[in-house]
């Protein structure tokens, strides 16, 4: 197994793990609404659970995808800034080099 498959089946391993801890922590927060509502029978307090849990999931998903999206969209940004900073670097170490250039020549000649 290269190190490429061992960081693939570790962050694989990593997303499985903290899907399953949100879960939990839906499944919890779920389970304490219910509690505040001591009049539901045990099907309905079955369902409010089932229903608190899967949209708190959604909507962490949700998070998580624009999340996702927008780290994206800052990640292809800073490139192109770096891009265009790594340009500027160069074209003045090139109008430096030829400047000095310059100078030397034109010192040489005068010479």
């Amino acid at each position: 197994m290269d190190r490429n498959e061992a960081a693939a089946g570790l962050a694989e391993l990593e997303g499985y793990l903290m899907s399953r801890a949100a879960h939990h922590t839906a499944a919890m927060e779920a389970d304490a609404f219910a509690d505040e509502l001591p009049w539901l029978g045990r099907a309905e307090r079955e369902d409010v659970v089932h229903l608190y849990t899967a949209r708190h999931l959604a909507r962490t998903r949700h998070v998580l995808c624009e999340i996702t999206g927008r780290s994206q969209e800052l990640r292809e940004e800073y490139a192109r800034r770096y891009q265009l900073l790594r340009r500027r670097v160069l074209a003045l170490a090139l109008l430096g080099t030829a400047t000095t250039l310059a100078v030397l020549v034109i010192g040489l000649k005068l010479r």
